[in-house]
């Protein structure tokens, strides 16, 4: 987690020595081996769940808002997020109930239960959500409401549903209830939330890693648990605001909502505010303050810049991830596409050996032999292989004109054709029987397997192949690349290897058949 380390190793020891409220958390974190962010994160949701729904953020804009908080744990599978919810109990334990997520409406069943004898409603709760899947397949449910109950939930709004039976209504009314969200996410995991974005969702959360690079080998001892008391006015039965001490805070908030009604300002980034104006209140809770002090606004802006560097970091590593796929299915759709391109180009070498068989032919009717329009266009790939196999020769005739003809072991005579079975003239001086045919050792055929090693390995040859060659776009054919090679010594399977496997620098393809081309791509180009 490069980008949100940086950021977390610069501000931890300023912001965890800042009260002695967060340096017994910083301490408990390090006792159990924990991160600190994610064990400042938890005992930040318990904080709030441990005040009444009736304290609330003051109304400078529209009414009061609510403390409810939704926090979301970064890491792998398995990377922390139980280890912290463990140490933030120890860290303030008050009293808490803590539920499994359920349904949209199972939101509204916790705190206004089926109507049963001794079954008494709730008023806080926090619900948590170990794997981020559980929440994607809730949510991925025909009809589901989770998403939509969860932001009115996070604004304090009224919830529930009206039922034609009331024994199946459940109404919560607005500010009537404290509750709050813990949820494990891991990259690439999370588009549940960040497929949300144009609503807001992603803003609504807080994100803390459940990593630490810092964290040392040797278990600290146990310290204290936190003063779990709250302000005096936690008690009062009305309702409270919370408030803000600075001048500034209300400044903050009242210019940023006078910008969006504007148009000139995100309007998403209301969200962002308003979380940041409840992580300020919850901290001055925390301290036993019911006036948000400028310490508190101040370390409400650390927060939110580890929050929002933890996002940016697990967007990154989806985007990573998704390029990835990108790059593995044209890479699959590229080899399968070279391999049906040699099993072609197979096919006319053999039909070029065999029409050669007749004697020599120019270039256009020997074109003209190969049949489909597919293997016509990969002739001069199959005639550059098969005259670097030793199989084939070129011959310049005047006024520009290319004859071909066959190297063999033997030339058939003019009245001899190998693919007309009705040819009555056979050539005496050859004759088809196994024991008339005694191939000397030293043919050109059995120097094929006589060839030179190759002084360089295969990639090497073809950086510097395309180097030297390569048109002024930086391309050269594949099959010129092809045919050097194998003159070379190297085999055709090693130079598509090679190319293949090729990383720094990448050897780019353009994967048009019979024509592919091939280049170095550039370090600044992503290849795909």
């Amino acid at each position: 987690m490069t980008t949100t380390t940086t950021t977390t190793t610069e501000v931890n020891e300023d912001f965890f020595a800042a009260t002695d409220q967060l340096t017994l958390i910083y301490q408990w974190a390090r006792a159990r081996y924990a991160a600190p962010w994610a064990v400042f994160g938890a005992v930040l949701l318990r904080v709030a769940a441990s005040v009444g729904p009736h304290v609330q953020l003051p109304g400078l804009i529209g009414g009061r808002a609510s403390l409810n908080l939704l926090c979301a744990f970064v890491s792998a599978s398995g990377g922390g997020k139980g280890v912290s919810d463990k140490v933030a109990r120890l860290a303030w334990p008050a009293p808490i109930i803590e539920r499994p997520i359920g349904s949209g409406e199972g939101i509204a069943a916790t705190f206004v239960p089926p109507k049963k004898e001794g079954v008494a409603p709730i008023t806080a709760a926090i619900f948590s959500v170990p794997e981020i899947d559980t929440l994607a397949g809730i949510a991925s449910r025909q009809g589901s409401i989770l998403l939509a109950q969860l932001k009115s939930m996070a604004m304090g709004e009224l919830l529930g549903q009206s039922n034609a039976s009331d024994a199946t209504t459940r109404i919560i009314p607005a500010h009537s209830y404290r509750c709050c969200l813990s949820v494990g996410a891991q990259p690439g995991h999370c588009d549940v939330i960040f497929g949300d974005a144009s609503g807001g969702t992603p803003q609504r959360f807080l994100w803390f890693p459940t990593t630490d690079p810092d964290m040392p080998a040797v278990r600290a001892t146990d310290p204290d648990p936190l003063d779990i008391a709250l302000p005096m006015w936690a008690g009062d039965n009305g309702v409270v605001e919370i408030g803000y001490g600075p001048d500034e805070i209300a400044q903050t908030v009242i210019e940023a909502h006078l910008a969006r009604q504007r148009g000139t300002a995100e309007a998403l980034d209301g969200h962002a505010l308003l979380t940041r104006c409840k992580v300020a209140a919850v901290i001055a809770i925390m301290h036993h303050r019911s006036v948000v002090s400028e310490l508190d606004w101040q370390l409400s802006e650390t927060v939110m810049r580890v929050s929002d560097g933890t996002r940016d970091w697990i967007v990154e590593q989806a985007r990573q991830a998704a390029r990835a796929k990108v790059r593995d299915r044209a890479l699959s759709r590229a080899v399968g596409e070279e391999f049906v391109d040699q099993r072609r180009l197979d096919v006319v070498k053999r039909r070029v050996v065999k029409v050669l068989s007749g004697g020599r032919i120019a270039r256009g009717e020997l074109r003209a032999r190969m049949g489909k329009q597919e293997y016509r266009q990969l002739l001069e790939a199959a005639v550059a292989e098969l005259e670097s196999e030793g199989l084939v020769r070129r011959i310049e005739v005047t006024q520009g004109g290319v004859h071909f003809e066959s190297i063999s072991e033997f030339s058939p005579e003019p009245e001899f054709r190998a693919d007309n079975r009705r040819s009555n003239g056979l050539n005496p001086k050859f004759s088809p029987e196994p024991a008339g045919t005694v191939t000397d050792l030293d043919t050109r055929r059995s120097h094929d397997s006589e060839r030179p090693a190759p002084k360089r390995n295969a990639l090497s040859f073809i950086q510097a192949y395309i180097g030297d060659h390569a048109g002024p776009d930086g391309w050269v054919a594949v099959s010129q690349v092809y045919a050097a090679g194998i003159a070379e010594g190297h085999t055709r399977d090693a130079l598509k290897g090679a190319r293949l496997k090729s990383t720094d620098p990448v050897i780019e393809s353009t994967n048009t058949g019979p024509r592919s081309m091939w280049r170095i791509a550039s370090r600044n180009e992503e290849v795909s």
